[in-house]
This record gives structure tokens, sequence and C-alpha cells, in this order.
């Protein structure tokens, strides 16, 4: 089995510090490795679909972050306290940014003279406190743009990531095109963001 023989992290009720919420397998260095292979690679030809059958995969994305409202909401307040007033107005700003970002890459396919392409393989490292929309913002764009994706989430986010990268998979973005690579120290993050293979990463924060 793939996962075995991986570090479990036990995600926490912050306001009742005793409830698991959710467990997460986390990765070694072999699975960065793999990882970044694997989008390399492009296995599902994400990079070489046209611009509008991307946009239409990210159009679906929409439905699924409005259909999982109440899923997202409950994940980042279980997973990272947030109250239902700033969870809320996140889930929002989630959809909005897959709307405004898979726009604006089909924009600028249509400016004569210029010619657009993605950069490859792009790394999205979110923070903590903004669980649902900093997350999604950057891998809309990234996807939109055509590129293949690894998010690295917050530890502090593993739940919430998850369920927004459920989102992505279930609208029909391939798993191979969008990874879910959690990271259990600084060094092994860095050295997914570092990587010679990674073309570009979306940082936010420290």
């Amino acid at each position: 089995n793939v996962f075995e023989k991986r570090e479990v992290q036990e995600c926490l009720d912050p306001s009742r510090p005793a409830v698991v919420i959710g467990r997460c397998r986390l990765a070694k260095e072999r699975d960065v490795e793999e990882a970044v292979r694997c989008a390399r690679e492009d296995r599902k030809g994400w990079r070489a679909m046209k611009p509008g059958q991307r946009s239409e995969v990210l159009y679906r994305v929409t439905g699924e972050i409005r259909r999982r409202r109440a899923d997202l909401l409950g994940a980042a307040m279980a997973d990272g306290a947030k109250l239902f007033t700033e969870s809320d107005p996140e889930v929002s700003e989630a959809v909005d940014f897959v709307e405004f970002y898979r726009r604006e890459a089909a924009r600028f396919h249509q400016i004569p003279g210029i010619t657009a392409r993605g950069k490859g393989v792009v790394v999205v490292v979110p923070p903590w406190n903004f669980p649902v929309a900093i997350p999604c913002g950057g891998v809309a764009a990234a996807l939109a743009a055509g590129n293949t994706v690894i998010l690295k989430p917050s530890p502090l986010g593993l739940v919430t990531a998850h369920a927004l990268c459920d989102c992505f998979w279930n609208a029909g973005v391939p798993r191979e095109t969008l990874q879910f690579l959690p990271c259990p120290t600084v060094e092994l993050a860095s050295r997914l963001v570092s990587h010679d293979n990674v073309d570009a990463g979306i940082l936010t924060g420290g």
C-alpha cells in the first residue's frame, strides 16, 4: 500500500482539543519526488487542453464549491476555529477566485499577438488563517493558466484543504493534475518549493 509507513497527523478541533476531526498521512521525501515527477509528466494532459476546456472544468468547480458550502464551512470551523461570520465570506470569495481566474485566463488567449501558456509545475503554499479562499485562489490561478499543481497545505488546515481539493477533483480536475501533499516539516516543504523541476511557487505569508 502506497500509504503504509507514513506518519499520521491527528487534526484536532481547537475549541475541543481532545476531539479528533481527521487523520492525515504525511509525505516522505520520496513522496515529494514522486509528486513532482507526476506533475512534470502531466499524465492527464491538462497543459495540452484547450483554454476553453480548462475553463469549462473550472466552471464546474464553482458549482461544487457552492454545493459543498456547508462542508467547507464545517471544516474551517472545526479545523481552524473559524467563526461562521469569517468562513462564510471565505467560501464566497473562493467561488469568486475561480470565476475570476478562469475568465482572465481565457481573456489572455483572445488578445491579438499574444501567446499565453502555463509555466509547468506550480506549488501552492497557503497560510493557516484563510484556509478556504487563499488555497483556492492559488490553485485556481495556476490551473486556469494551464499548469499542473501541487498543494502543500498548512498543517493547521489539512481537513479544510482536502475538502477544497475534493471540490476540484469531483468537478473533473484529475488527481494527477492537482495533488494534495501535506509535508510534516519545514525542511521537506522547502525541498518541494525549491525543487529543480518546480517552475513556480505561489506563497502567502511567512
